[in-house]
């Protein structure tokens, strides 16, 4: 059975008709979603990720951006529920329904996360410093 989304439409680069790169860099993604009326992916609880990654990124197989990034407090932590998000949604309660990991950010060394529906990485993030180019995924509401 397929999985629901509603209100949202997930829209990968790939699947817009336009192309934008093979792998553009975070700010640049996060400008193209919002020209788009949307935002980076932020996965909101387990459903929500599961959806993506079953019907826009499993066929991939590649690194996505996430729309979190940085960690307010300075030094570095793994700890999700410290990120902030694109959306300005609550970290703290996003990661109680989802409970993932991350590499260790900070505000000046690779502050920004990615995930990769395969090796294990979906909810084990990894980051770089957000210049990279990476794949895409955008959240417009419908």
């Amino acid at each position: 059975p397929k999985e629901e989304n509603p209100g949202k439409a997930v829209v990968s680069t790939q699947s817009t008709g336009e192309d934008w790169g093979a792998g553009i860099s975070f700010r640049k993604a996060e400008t193209l979603c919002n020209m788009n009326g949307g935002h980076l992916y932020v996965p909101n609880d387990m459903a929500e990720h599961r959806f993506v990654e079953s019907n826009q990124v499993a066929i991939h197989h590649a690194w996505h951006w996430l729309g979190i990034w940085c960690f307010p407090k300075g030094g570095e932590s793994r700890n999700p529920a410290e990120f902030y998000t694109v959306t300005g949604e609550d970290m703290r309660v996003i990661q109680k329904k989802l409970n993932a990991q991350a590499d260790p950010i900070d505000n000046h060394n690779r502050p920004c996360l990615l995930f990769h529906p395969r090796h294990d990485r979906s909810l084990k993030w990894h980051h770089q410093h957000g210049h990279e180019g990476q794949r895409t995924i955008c959240e417009v509401p419908l």
